[in-house]
């Protein structure tokens, strides 16, 4: 009689996609609990809500014919054979729908002990994007909530030149989750990422839902070129952190011997200057007597101490912007 009915109630199932299988599971060992993530979720605020468009792997227990995957149509119901009308699934968890269809099968008499199992294979907010100072920028599948941090290692981790602090922007998931336990939800949130790895701080503990955007904000980088003891480019802590000039001979090792060091030079980027670039004179002697301004230095800004006695100051220069803008890709940022 089961064989006949599904043959009459498949010709009219809406919104079904065939599948040989149902999910993978031990048909010795049934289970009508529902797994929403890769990484199962303990909590009822950790749940996934379905959405219209979601497609969800459904399994019957020992009955085949009903176990594969259905799409939830735009009005956010579920078509299943045997059963005498569309489910509403938008808006419920898997378990949630799992236990509806459930009781919605004992209460049409189709089956008498159902054991149903729902999980959600494909929805259409089921990827975090990451953007800014990660070393892979990408789009990060994931379905429910997910750690912060889990989804930065899936980016390679921080980039180099990665600043102090992230932005989230929260997508239509996580905010509904916040009004269902009572909390007000932003919808863009800063994260301190020097405490990501602390397993003690709650920033370590910050979670993300599919539909969220995290940019990672770039600290920058300066460089610190020519007569000075330990040449080479610099990572700022944060996108807000301000290094002067005698900070950053400081941070370098100061100049050499032979350091001319009241014709330094800071090179600057500079859109409407000749060839993209500006240059700020220095007298490095003056500065350190106090007798002039100590300079704040910018992201990707050079500051070039020149040798004493060199006749080709300007051909030098040239050649340190171009070795910095040659090997800025794959050279080496110092952390201090």
């Amino acid at each position: 009689m089961l064989a006949i009915a599904l043959s009459v109630a498949t010709s009219c199932t809406l919104q079904a996609q065939t599948s040989p299988q149902g999910p993978a599971s031990n048909p010795t060992t049934p289970s009508s609990t529902t797994a929403t993530s890769t990484t199962p979720l303990t909590s009822a605020s950790g749940e996934y809500l379905i959405e219209p468009e979601d497609v969800l792997d459904l399994y019957v227990y020992d009955v085949p014919e009903l176990s594969r995957e259905y799409l939830v149509n735009s009005a956010g119901n579920v078509t299943v054979p045997l059963l005498p009308k569309p489910i509403q699934a938008a808006g419920l968890s898997p378990d949630q729908l799992a236990r509806a269809l459930e009781q919605s099968f004992r209460q049409s008499g189709s089956l008498s002990r159902p054991q149903i199992t729902v999980t959600v294979k494909q929805t259409k907010r089921s990827v975090v994007t990451v953007d800014g100072a990660v070393k892979t920028p990408q789009s990060v599948p994931v379905i429910g909530r997910t750690k912060l941090l889990a989804v930065l290692s899936q980016c390679g981790g921080l980039a180099d030149d990665a600043g102090g602090t992230a932005m989230i922007t929260r997508g239509p998931l996580a905010p509904r989750d916040s009004q269902q336990q009572g909390g007000t939800p932003a919808s863009i949130i800063t994260v301190d990422l020097k405490k990501l790895g602390d397993g003690v701080d709650l920033a370590s503990q910050v979670d993300v839902w599919p539909g969220d955007r995290i940019s990672v904000e770039h600290a920058g980088v300066f460089y610190v070129m020519g007569e000075v003891n330990h040449p080479g480019g610099f990572g700022l802590k944060s996108a807000q952190e301000q290094v002067t000039v005698l900070q950053a001979l400081a941070i370098a090792g100061d100049t050499t011997s032979v350091a001319k060091k009241d014709k330094a030079v800071i090179i600057r980027k500079d859109a409407a200057a000749p060839n993209g670039r500006r240059e700020i004179a220095l007298n490095l002697t003056a500065i350190i007597a106090g007798r002039s301004t100590d300079n704040t230095l910018q992201a990707n800004d050079i500051l070039y101490v020149p040798a004493s006695g060199g006749k080709k100051a300007a051909h030098a220069i040239t050649q340190t912007v171009q070795t910095v803008a040659g090997t800025a890709g794959t050279a080496v940022i110092y952390r201090y």
